[in-house]
C-alpha cells in the first residue's frame, strides 16, 4: 500500500530538514568573512534571507508525529484479529500493485489513506470499486485488505526503529560538529543550527515512541516479515515501473 512509501518519506523529510542546517553551518565555517562586513555581502544576505524563509515554511509543513499519530490511530481494530502466514504476504506482494492503481481512482479512499488507516479501511470495505477489484482479483475482499494493512504496519514497525536510531545518532554527531564550530558562527547561526538539530532529533523520538506503540507481531510474524523484507518493500516501489519498462521494449520492438 502506497501508505508505506509515504510514512517512510515523512521520515526522510525530518531527517533531511535537520540535517540540512548543520551542513549550512559547516558551510559558513569555512567560509573567511571579514569582521564587520558578512551583513554587507550580498551573498551572505541571500543566504541569511533563505534561512529566514525556510525557518517561516517549514512550521506550516505537516508535523510528520501528528501526522503519524493520526494516521495509526485505531489500527490495531483493523488488523488485532489478523495473524500472517507466508501465503499472505505473497499475496500483498502480487497483488498490492493491482490494488494500489484500482483505488487511485477513488478520490475519497486516496484522501482518507493519507489521514486515517482505519477511516481508509472502513470506508474501502464497503466500497463497489473495492469489491469488483476483489472479485476480480480472486481474493476476499476484507480478509485481503486487513491482512495488507497488517503486512504494512508490521513492516514499519519492525524497520523504522532501527532507521530512526541511526538518524539520531547522526544527529548528535552533528550537534558536536556545530558546538566545534561556535566560534566561527554568529549567535543567530549557531542557534538556528542547533534549534533545528534539537527538533529534528524530537520529531525522529516522537515517531520511534510511535512505531514502538503499533501493535506487535508474534515471533514467527516477525521471522516473515525480516525474510521477506525486500520483496514487501519493493511491492510499492515497483509500481508503474514495470509499465514504463513495457512501454521502452515495445518501442525498442518497433525500432528493431
Amino acid at each position: 500500500m502506497k501508505m508505506w512509501n509515504w510514512m517512510l518519506a515523512l521520515l526522510a523529510v525530518a531527517c533531511i530538514g535537520a540535517a540540512v542546517p548543520a551542513l549550512k553551518a559547516q558551510d559558513m565555517g569555512k567560509e573567511e568573512k571579514p569582521a564587520g562586513e558578512a551583513k554587507k555581502d550580498a551573498a551572505g544576505e541571500e543566504k541569511k534571507d533563505e534561512g529566514k524563509d525556510e525557518a517561516k515554511e517549514e512550521p506550516a509543513e505537516d508535523d510528520p508525529v501528528a501526522n503519524l499519530k493520526s494516521v495509526f490511530k485505531g489500527v490495531d481494530e483493523v488488523i488485532k484479529d489478523v495473524k500472517l502466514t507466508q501465503e499472505d504476504i505473497d499475496s500483498y506482494v502480487k497483488h498490492n500493485e493491482s490494488f494500489d492503481k484500482a483505488m487511485a481512482e477513488d478520490e475519497k479512499f486516496e484522501e482518507l489513506k493519507d489521514k486515517s488507516i482505519k477511516e481508509a479501511f472502513d470506508y474501502a470495505i464497503k466500497s463497489d470499486k473495492y469489491k469488483a477489484w476483489a472479485e476480480k482479483e480472486g481474493v476476499k475482499a476484507e480478509d485481503w485488505l486487513r491482512k495488507a494493512v497488517r503486512v504494512m504496519v508490521l513492516n514499519f514497525k519492525l524497520s523504522v526503529g532501527a532507521d530512526i536510531d541511526e538518524q539520531i545518532e547522526g544527529l548528535a554527531e552533528q550537534r558536536k560538529m556545530v558546538e566545534s564550530m561556535k566560534e566561527m558562527l554568529s549567535k543567530e547561526e549557531y542557534d538556528e543550527a542547533m534549534k533545528a538539530l534539537d527538533d529534528g532529533a524530537k520529531t525522529l523520538k516522537g515517531m520511534k515512541e510511535i512505531a514502538e506503540g503499533l501493535p506487535a507481531p508474534s515471533e514467527e510474524e516477525k521471522k516473515l516479515i525480516e525474510a521477506n523484507r525486500e520483496k514487501i518493500d519493493g511491492a510499492d516501489e515497483g509500481s508503474g515501473d514495470e509499465d514504463d519498462g513495457e512501454e521502452d521494449d515495445d518501442d525498442e520492438d518497433e525500432m528493431g
